[in-house]
């Protein structure tokens, strides 16, 4: 009777091992068909880049490459200067890569036939320049209207790449910021042109996109490394300068990112759109988001590759600002000198929050010092910098 109970016992614990793994088995196999039909639907994906021989556009294309997707790539006068696309040209995966000359922020029309047959768009063309300058805003604002007026009936998707220039907000008593915050402060009239124009932008983009998946990326100053001379003169510019070397725009405080990690949260927003629908994502790596001075590159830089030389001499030092300062409040010479918006931004400690991009997207952020050395080594590849004797 013993053997018997012993013997049932036993069978009962092997039928529940059967069923525990067939139920797994079967999970797992409901998984992989999920993953596979997943990963299908991603390589049908066609998605259309505005400036994507740029820095970040180029980027984003070579991700979206590696994805399996095809590409349309919008590169102005791409048709008469070759060697402006030719590193696009050149990525693994360009067999997926379509060229199209056009795309022009100030005309508009210039991207329907880049645009054409599209399921995603990602916006990533921009004038990045600080000042007062109406033409900054115009380039943001005009530039989108006239990409989503040319949006084709394919496109389900809509990345838009903005800045932490439309988060933060310096007329606030807390200057910690996520992407519940808006920048209502900038504007013609107090020197910020750019944060007003990503601002309006943004909104401007959000309002359209009623009908189709809308994704809001918000990066830093953009570092890692280069594929392109021209690249170094984009936000790598501030590394660049340590090693020319020239004085660095210094800023009190500043939020860094890498380009790997800025191009794959657009990819992750292209293929999870309807799941990310509406959302807003700040980017920027851990470490700055403790708020650290872009003359402070060139400590990171001298520990990651001490083999170069660096100067990082700020383009405004304190001596400087204060008579800009001082002068800044003399009635109608004063906002000459200085804007409202540089005492501010030459001031304030500013905090971001990347948990959102964490939590969300899944990202993990490259550490700010690989970033740096990653950014060293680009330009030494292309012939700027200077070993030390």
């Amino acid at each position: 009777m013993l053997l018997l109970r012993v013997a049932s016992r036993r069978a009962v614990a092997a039928s529940r091992r059967h069923l525990t793994v067939a139920v797994t088995g079967e999970v797992l196999l409901r998984g992989a068909a999920r993953r596979a039909v997943a990963a299908a639907s991603r390589r049908d994906l066609t998605v259309a880049v505005t400036g994507a021989s740029g820095y970040v556009g180029s980027y984003i294309t070579e991700e979206l490459l590696k994805r399996g997707h095809e590409v349309r790539a919008l590169v102005r006068g791409c048709d008469t200067n070759k060697e402006k696309a030719a590193h696009l040209q050149a990525l693994p995966g360009a067999d997926r890569l379509t060229l199209v000359d056009g795309g022009d922020l100030g005309v508009k029309g210039s991207f329907e036939a880049g645009l054409a047959g599209a399921d995603a768009v990602v916006h990533a063309a921009a004038t990045v320049v600080i000042g007062r300058d109406p033409s900054i805003a115009s380039a943001a604002v005009d530039g989108v209207e006239n990409v989503l007026s040319s949006l084709p009936s394919t496109c389900k998707t809509f990345v838009l790449t903005s800045s932490i220039a439309a988060v933060i907000s310096l007329d606030k008593a807390s200057l910690t910021f996520d992407e519940s915050d808006w920048n209502d402060y900038s504007s013609l009239k107090n020197g910020d042109a750019y944060g007003f124009g990503k601002t309006r932008a943004e909104r401007r983009a959000r309002d359209h996109c009623k009908n189709i998946n809308f994704v809001a990326l918000h990066p830093g100053i953009v570092l890692g490394p280069v594929m392109t001379k021209p690249h170094t003169k984009a936000s790598p510019v501030f590394v660049r300068n340590l090693l020319l070397p020239k004085p660095i725009l210094n800023p009190n405080s500043a939020h860094f990112v890498d380009v790997r990690d800025v191009a794959a949260a657009h990819c992750i927003a292209v293929e999870r759109a309807s799941e990310l629908d509406g959302g807003r994502f700040v980017l920027c790596n851990d470490e700055t988001c403790a708020s650290v001075n872009p003359v402070s590159l060139g400590k990171v830089a001298a520990e990651a590759c001490p083999e170069y030389e660096y100067t990082a001499d700020p383009l405004l030092p304190p001596w400087k600002f204060a008579i800009g300062k001082a002068l800044s409040h003399v009635p109608v010479l004063g906002p000459r000198v200085m804007t409202e918006y540089e005492r501010r931004v030459f001031e304030a400690r500013t905090t971001l929050s990347n948990a959102r991009a964490k939590n969300e997207l899944g990202l993990t952020f490259r550490p700010h010092a690989d970033t740096v050395a990653d950014t060293v080594r680009g330009c030494v590849q292309l012939g700027i910098a200077h070993r030390r004797a």
